[in-house]
C-alpha cells in the first residue's frame, strides 16, 4: 500500500468519524447498551427460547404441553415488548443509515477495481457476463 492510499484511508476514517450517521450510531448504541430493562428482557427471551427448544426436542409423549404453552406465551410477550423498545428502534435505524455509507464505500472500491460492475443491471440478459 502506498503513502497516498494510506493518507486517503486516514482521511476517510476522519470523515466517517465526523459524520452524523456514525455519531447517531454511537449514541444509539450507547443508549441500547445502557438500557437495563431491555437487556433483562433479551436475556430472559434467550433463556426461555432455550428451554422451549430443549422441550421441543423431546419426543411428543414426553413433552410438557403446559410448559410449552406457558413459555410460548411469555416469549410472545417478551418479543412484543422488546420490539416496541425505543432503544432498539433507534439502534436499527442508526445501523441502517450507517450501513448505507459502508455499502457506498464498498461499492466505490469495488467499482474502481472492477469498473464493469458499476453497469450491472442485475438482469443477466443485458450483460456480456460478469464472470
Amino acid at each position: 500500500m502506498n503513502e497516498n492510499m494510506i493518507k486517503a484511508i486516514e482521511s476517510l476514517k476522519e470523515a466517517l468519524a465526523q459524520s452524523d450517521e456514525l455519531k447517531a450510531y454511537n449514541a444509539a448504541k450507547d443508549a441500547y447498551d445502557s438500557d437495563e430493562t431491555l437487556k433483562k428482557q433479551i436475556n430472559e427471551y434467550n433463556v426461555q427460547a432455550s428451554i422451549l427448544e430443549t422441550e421441543g426436542r423431546k419426543p411428543e409423549e414426553e413433552r410438557d404441553s403446559a410448559l410449552v404453552e406457558s413459555i410460548s406465551a411469555r416469549l410472545r410477550d417478551l418479543y412484543d415488548s422488546i420490539s416496541e423498545s425505543k432503544a432498539l428502534a433507534d439502534m436499527r435505524q442508526a445501523e441502517a443509515a450507517l450501513s448505507e455509507i459502508v455499502s457506498a464505500i464498498n461499492d466505490a472500491v469495488r467499482f474502481t477495481i472492477e469498473p464493469e460492475a458499476a453497469n450491472c443491471t442485475h438482469d443477466c440478459s443485458t450483460c456480456g457476463g460478469c464472470h
